[in-house]
């Protein structure tokens, strides 16, 4: 027996729909060839509205079972980045190679297999507040269709997984924010994917809870999962001495190992240089 997909829970339930369009699509033959780079974009380049840049020429190669953060001020372009590779929105330009397939030009057909390849947590992406934690778990399995019987199981092994099994029948409301961060990263992780794309997770979370979840992440990617996190959180990124990529203004500015961030000044200094740049760039083919 498997559990039924209605329309209306994708109209209210917007992580199913980023799953699936409906329930009959199936894995397109082929589909996952030999890889070496688990990621790799090139010369990616993001417009909205023709001429507002989210992302310029934007080069990056993220090895299988890497932990890598995204950091940079706000607007600076790490949610598009996340948001471009997890199938959300497609680039105006460049070449975007995931798992040794070119996804830059996904057909309809495949956008909802590669999609499941992906566990995401986002803010606009949150928790049903009429469901309890484990039905909001449940509601990403759904979305792939599977029996009721493996559906128990795996989402009892997940919350295990996270912390957050004794909370199982709790609402949304009864949550503290950091048992909500738990169970929206068990709704990422139940479908058992290969990469976990993490925007903001920490967002509102007191120090202790922050630290708890990031501690817990580091877990799962020891694993063997690839882990892309969005964070401004400068003290956790320091702590943590995982890989860094660091945007100002759509632009890659810094991507070092171990890396100990915490210069606001920086951050400015490059924006501010690259959007100088960018005018320059403007100026003179205007001037042709």
């Amino acid at each position: 027996m498997k559990m039924p997909i209605r329309k209306t829970d994708l109209i209210r339930f917007p992580y199913l729909a980023f799953l699936c369009f409906n329930n009959i699509w199936k894995m397109p033959s082929g589909y996952v060839g030999v890889f070496m780079k688990e990621i790799e974009f090139k010369s990616v380049n993001k417009l909205y509205k023709s001429d507002i840049v989210a992302l310029e020429e934007f080069s990056i190669s993220i090895e299988e079972g890497e932990f890598v953060f995204v950091t940079g001020r706000s607007g600076s372009g790490k949610s598009t980045f996340l948001k471009l590779l997890s199938g959300q929105i497609f680039p105006t330009s460049g070449e975007m190679w995931v798992r040794g397939e070119d996804v830059s030009n996904l057909t309809r057909e495949k956008i909802p297999y590669y999609r499941r390849q992906f566990g995401i947590m986002q803010a606009d992406l949150g928790l049903l507040k009429d469901r309890t934690a484990r039905q909001n778990i449940e509601f990403a399995m759904r979305a792939t269709e599977q029996p009721l019987k493996l559906t128990k199981r795996r989402v009892e092994q997940t919350m295990r997984t996270v912390g957050i099994f004794n909370r199982a029948d709790h609402y949304p409301k009864e949550l503290s924010g950091g048992e909500a961060a738990r169970v929206l990263l068990a709704r990422a992780l139940v479908t058992n994917p290969k990469i976990l794309v993490l925007d903001e997770p920490t967002a509102n979370l007191d120090p202790s809870a922050a630290w708890d979840l990031m501690c817990l992440i580091d877990e799962i990617n020891r694993k063997g999962i690839t882990v892309l996190v969005a964070s401004h959180n400068r003290e956790l990124v320091t702590i943590m001495k995982k890989r860094v990529v660091t945007l100002a203004a759509g632009v890659i500015v810094a991507d070092e190992k171990n890396m100990v961030y915490s210069s606001t000044a920086g951050d400015i200094f490059d924006e501010r240089r690259v959007l100088r740049e960018r005018q320059e760039r403007r100026s003179k083919l205007g001037k042709r």
